[in-house]
């Protein structure tokens, strides 16, 4: 059963993936994948980069250059005063994706939200602790906040364990922990009504609840 629950999670991204490109959704960037928006300037609170997959995306017209889309958390922590530095996301991007495509970023803080497509590959957590190691190392802020990953419908206990693990990696390594999800979950560990409407990806309800959360955890440093 688990088995099956996760082949149908890994298609069902791979198949969105797809067509998000087909629709014209944010490209990834260059190799890299880094930016620096001119609204970087306006920044009341300081400035973030951030590092995900198709959580962080979403339906952002132009990730890499700071276009966000409803449905993407970056947009709610702009909207909290915080500008926008650089970054790369990509739909159906695992953390060895991500680790090969960042770039160094010039920002006060970076925020990682990583991990929802390796689990649905049932990808090792000791992978995917070394890509997110790269990624912190390659992109060079010293100030790091890692985020939970949202419920996975499919998979509850697997999103579960994965941010039970990703909470101790990031207290090992002097990361800041962000549990940004809880506010997405129901108890039995999926979403809750309205956060989302496939079961994986946050609604643009779910996403102002993740950014915001992530927006008061920056704000508290």
């Amino acid at each position: 059963m688990a088995g099956a629950a996760t082949s149908a999670v890994g298609a069902a991204l791979v198949v969105v993936a797809c067509a998000s490109m087909m629709v014209g959704c944010s490209a990834p960037g260059p190799a890299g994948g880094t930016g620096s928006p001119e609204a970087s300037a306006l920044a009341d609170l300081g400035t973030f980069a951030a590092v995900g997959d198709s959580i962080t995306d979403a339906d952002s017209p132009d990730f890499a250059a700071g276009d966000f889309g409803d449905a993407s958390w970056a947009k709610y922590v702009v909207d909290d005063g915080f500008a926008f530095a650089g970054g790369w996301a990509e739909w159906g991007a695992t953390t060895a994706m991500m680790a090969d495509a960042v770039g160094p970023v010039d920002a006060d803080v970076l925020v990682v939200l990583a991990g929802t497509n390796d689990v649905a590959f049932s990808i090792p957590f000791e992978d995917s602790a070394a890509n997110l190691e790269r990624i912190v190392e390659v992109v060079g802020i010293e100030d790091v906040v890692v985020v939970s990953i949202p419920p996975m419908d499919a998979l509850p206990a697997g999103a579960e364990a994965y941010n039970e693990r990703l909470h101790e990696l990031a207290t090992d390594q002097g990361w800041r922990w962000v549990e940004a999800s809880a506010g997405l979950r129901t108890a039995d560990g999926r979403f809750a009504d309205g956060m989302s409407l496939d079961g994986l990806h946050p609604s643009v309800e779910g996403a102002r609840v993740l950014g915001e959360a992530i927006a008061s955890a920056l704000r508290e440093g």
